[in-house]
């Protein structure tokens, strides 16, 4: 008898499971932008990334840590006034949270390598500044002049698979809207 009403609980719960589309086990979508603590090796502005981004802000963070020199973050992740606005493939990397703009400092916060010595090059002439760049080659990390890290997921994606992803994540991490009472 015990068996007979084990198997039909089985059965049946098979059955509502198939039959509501795993509705009852699957999760709603998150946003999966949050702040990135990065350490004494991050300065700047506070950094906004996409989970799937933070190995690689960790690499970035050892390798600054490697050639001596501080991480000045710029920029993060932005929320845009619309999940749809129109977003260049440069900035790309800023509405999906899997990007920064740097510049370098030293140790103690004095600049090392700033846009205008990233847009003229400069940076090869500097070696802490050197250092990092060619760390970040080595691990992986896309650098994209004049000082734009990424983790190169832009580049492997057609424009409307970026632009449905783009939309994708501005829905999700865009703040809740207060409902008024009226």
């Amino acid at each position: 008898m015990f068996k007979c009403v084990a198997t039909l609980l089985i059965v049946a719960g098979v059955c509502l499971i198939a039959g509501t589309n795993g509705f009852f086990l699957s999760k709603t979508d998150k946003c999966q932008v949050a702040v990135f603590k990065g350490g004494k090796e991050f300065g700047g502005e506070k950094i906004m990334a996409n989970k799937s981004f933070v190995p690689y802000l960790k690499s970035v963070g050892q390798v600054a840590k490697a050639c001596k020199v501080k991480v000045h973050v710029i920029d993060s992740y932005k929320q845009l006034k619309t999940p749809k606005d129109f977003v260049l493939s440069s900035e790309m990397p800023m509405a999906l949270g899997t990007g920064i703009h740097f510049d370098l400092q030293d140790q103690k916060g004095g600049t090392v390598c700033n846009k205008l010595c990233m847009v003229s090059r400069s940076w090869k002439t500097l070696p802490d500044a050197t250092c990092f760049i060619n760390g970040l080659k080595t691990k992986g990390i896309k650098f994209t002049e004049p000082n734009l890290i990424d983790d190169g997921s832009v580049g492997k994606l057609t424009s409307t698979q970026l632009d449905q992803l783009k939309v994708h994540t501005q829905e999700l991490c865009a703040p809740k809207k207060k409902t008024s009472k009226g």
